[in-house]
């Protein structure tokens, strides 16, 4: 979760990172390179290490605490890690993923792994859908037919996109940058990786998370190629109003403008925040405790998916988001070696920037989906406004943190029709 206002003095001071070696790796070179056909085909020897680590987990030594007062759950702890070892199945859901087109290619030295779906109709527009942590490419695997397919779920085939989700350097598939990234460099990343590579002349970019921030500088930097940004957080803002500071960065700020920065302030300020101040600044003091062991890393990832999704009117056991989702986005840490890398990246993120320059707003169409989300306050138009064109702002009535796997047919729903709404029309010959 990208979180500014609280240890941002910190982050500009950290030049800790690790060798790109644990996943994919990386290649010296500053020249985009080609795409390579990748398929996920993870050894037999490497599931079966996880299990062992799994199947020594000891649930007798976690002391009864019910609930999520004291962080997570042990009896939800010890449910996940027996349906993981008994039920759960990797190999189905890695075939489900390798039903996409996957590739890597190496962009200014940094090794991307990236999935690529073909959108249906005559002129299908290109849609980059961004993730953040603690998820993966693969939280969007529920959406992409959709978006790419609309004829599969009643739509026009004429509103096909051709869905591009890369995985963020240092998570899952894609290697580590070779030196610390910001948000703004992962953005020219992202747009040369679909202009010099991809060849797109333009593009649509979608960020949550990580990928908000990403896709925001994205949109700014790129207005005559980025044609519409679509995000569920506001991570980059105008000048004076950095995330999570309790400041509004206006002279004439609404009243409903000044609560939403003191309430998002006291949010981050509190103990939902915890995590990302050791994350932060300890990112390789955490990151061989989550590696070594499958359940500690299950436990860390359990919480954040029980306490940001939106579970209004839910029992404690029930979510939208199933245990297949959740291990599904452990193990592609796990099977990827991307656990600790990932965590380096988190903190390396915010190496750079996290407001506009001052007079400075996102001149490119964009749209804010306010979810219920836990995680975030949702923040009031008139401020989203003041930092973008904002043509845009819709309130789903469900899905918190995690729109794409909580509630799909929402989230695709939503983009499509922010897509058509922009969308340039298309001569019928």
């Amino acid at each position: 979760m990208f979180q500014v206002g609280i240890g941002l003095e910190i982050a500009r001071r950290k030049g800790t990172r690790m060798r790109a070696s644990e996943a994919v790796g990386h290649r010296e070179g500053t020249l985009p390179g080609p795409l390579r056909p990748f398929r996920i085909d993870v050894p037999e020897d490497t599931l079966e290490r996880i299990r062992r680590r799994l199947a020594a987990f000891d649930p007798p030594a976690l002391p009864e605490r019910p609930g999520w007062r004291s962080g997570t759950d042990p009896t939800a702890l010890r449910t996940l890690v027996r349906y993981w070892l008994n039920e759960y199945d990797w190999r189905s859901h890695e075939r489900e993923l390798n039903a996409f087109g996957q590739f890597t290619t190496t962009v200014n030295g940094v090794e991307l792994h990236v999935l690529r779906e073909p959108g249906s109709g005559t002129d299908p527009r290109t849609v980059a859908l961004l993730h953040g942590w603690p998820t993966s490419f693969a939280t969007f695997r529920k959406v992409i037919r959709t978006l790419a397919h609309p004829e599969t779920v009643g739509g026009d085939p004429q509103d096909g996109l051709t869905v591009v989700v890369p995985s963020l350097p240092g998570y899952g598939f894609s290697g580590l940058a070779p030196a610390p990234l910001g948000v703004r460099s992962a953005g020219q990343l992202f747009h040369t990786l679909l202009t010099d590579v991809l060849g797109e002349s333009s593009y649509y970019v979608h960020g949550g998370d990580q990928g908000a921030p990403i896709a925001e500088w994205m949109a700014f930097d790129n207005p005559d190629h980025c044609v519409g940004l679509h995000t569920v957080l506001l991570g980059v803002r105008h000048d004076g109003a950095p995330l999570g500071s309790g400041l509004t960065g206006a002279d004439d700020p609404s009243p409903e403008e000044v609560t939403f920065a003191q309430r998002e302030h006291d949010l981050n300020a509190g103990p939902m925040g915890a995590y990302f101040l050791l994350q932060l600044t300890a990112p390789l003091t955490l990151a061989p405790a989550l590696t070594d062991s499958p359940a500690g890393l299950a436990a860390w990832l359990l919480e954040k998916f029980q306490l940001w999704s939106d579970r209004r009117g839910a029992a404690d056991d029930e979510s939208t988001i199933t245990m297949d989702d959740l291990v599904t986005e452990i193990m592609i840490y796990l099977v990827s070696g991307s656990v600790a890398s990932s965590l380096v990246a988190y903190s390396e993120f915010f190496s750079e920037s996290i407001t506009f320059p001052p007079g400075s707003i996102i001149r490119t169409p964009s749209a804010f989906a306010s979810y219920p989300d836990p995680r975030v306050v949702p923040p009031p138009a008139s401020f989203v406004a003041r930092s973008r064109n904002l043509v845009r702002f819709t309130e789903p009535p469900r899905g918190g943190h995690f729109p794409a796997l909580e509630v799909p047919d929402l989230f695709a729903e939503d983009l499509a029709g922010f897509i058509r709404q922009i969308k340039p029309r298309q001569r019928t010959e």
